[in-house]
């Protein structure tokens, strides 16, 4: 239960927060309208790109106690045409990490290797291919004061991940940024035309720069399918950590627009390398449901881990649950 003094600082503030979740709305302005038909090209499409598609998503489970941390990583890709999926491949980590420095941050990143190594593994055997989120956060933004040159003759392909036969936790960090940097270059070198990144929850601010997101503000003003002009943008080379990737990936260019593929629905971000976006729109539209491309939610809600995963993986590996609900998991 939330302490005595949060409700009274949140009923003497409430109206003030309650205006600024109005914000959005008040921001529906006759310069902001403006500045969105600018931006906004309506298109559906009529003639549809019927294509083959890769998606994969990954999924994670966590559990912090006193002695470590426990954690469950899992991927898959499946194959899409049209409506039809059929998973292909998966891979799935279980382990414990001790003492746990940098732990939650290390498993997202093997998670994130999981599905790196999927899609270069299977990247021949359909015409595009899908992830969920953006380059962006894909790459990351880390800055070493020196970039990491042990790993880069490592196999790509391989199903070992080298960044786990590290003890030292920090090095084991560096390792798999590397290691990841390593693989999304050798998917550029091979698949660079086919890859596509969508993301729901986009809160870039870069196309109108209004202190809300730009997938909010076009939300508010359009309904129609379209999308807007690609922003073209590049890799920075101070970003990747490993030397070999850097060659790749350094100045990289790629592009970024905004599209609605159904009238009505959200409004999503892609990111690929190629400006043509009505051609992403092309071979998105006949495989959408409510907006969204199907491959992805098939895949995503196959990795999810439930509510009901979580309890079944506590019971198979014994975890009790605490006798005070409120007692932290650190100190059980």
């Amino acid at each position: 239960m939330l302490i005595k003094d949060v409700y009274e600082l949140l009923l003497k503030n409430k109206d003030e927060i309650k205006n600024e979740i109005r914000l959005l709305y008040e921001k529906k302005d006759d310069n902001l309208n403006k500045k969105v038909l600018e931006k906004w090209t309506e298109y559906c499409p009529t003639e549809f790109k019927f294509s083959t598609f890769l998606a994969i998503d990954g999924g994670l489970w966590t559990k912090e106690l006193r002695y470590g941390f426990v954690y469950i990583v899992d991927a898959e890709i499946v194959k899409a045409e049209g409506y039809n999926t059929t998973p292909i491949d998966s891979k799935a980590y279980i382990g414990v990490i001790r003492p746990g420095n940098l732990a939650k941050e290390r498993v997202s990143l093997l998670m994130q290797l999981l599905e790196l190594k999927l899609a270069l593994k299977h990247g021949n055997e359909a015409d595009y291919i899908l992830f969920d989120g953006s380059i962006t956060k894909k790459i990351g933004k880390y800055k070493l004061s020196s970039k990491i040159s042990l790993l880069d003759d490592i196999d790509p392909l391989s199903d070992k991940i080298y960044s786990l036969e590290e003890q030292d936790e920090e090095l084991m960090y560096k390792y798999l940024i590397a290691e990841n940097h390593l693989v999304i270059s050798e998917l550029v070198n091979r698949y660079k035309n086919k890859l596509i990144w969508v993301s729901k929850n986009s809160k870039s601010i870069e196309l109108f720069k209004e202190g809300i997101s730009d997938i909010s503000i076009l939300e508010m003003f359009t309904r129609n399918c379209g999308y807007t002009k690609p922003l073209q943008k590049q890799i920075s080379g101070e970003n990747i950590i490993s030397t070999k990737a850097s060659q790749t990936l350094d100045q990289q260019t790629y592009y970024s627009s905004y599209i609605r593929l159904k009238e009505g629905e959200k409004v999503l971000k892609v990111d690929s390398f190629t400006n043509n976006v009505e051609e992403i729109m092309n071979i998105l539209t006949p495989i959408n449901i409510k907006g969204y491309p199907y491959p992805l939610l098939k895949v995503h809600t196959d990795v999810k881990v439930s509510k009901e995963d979580r309890q079944r993986i506590e019971q198979l590996l014994n975890i009790k649950k605490r006798d005070i609900e409120w007692w932290p998991n650190q100190l059980f």
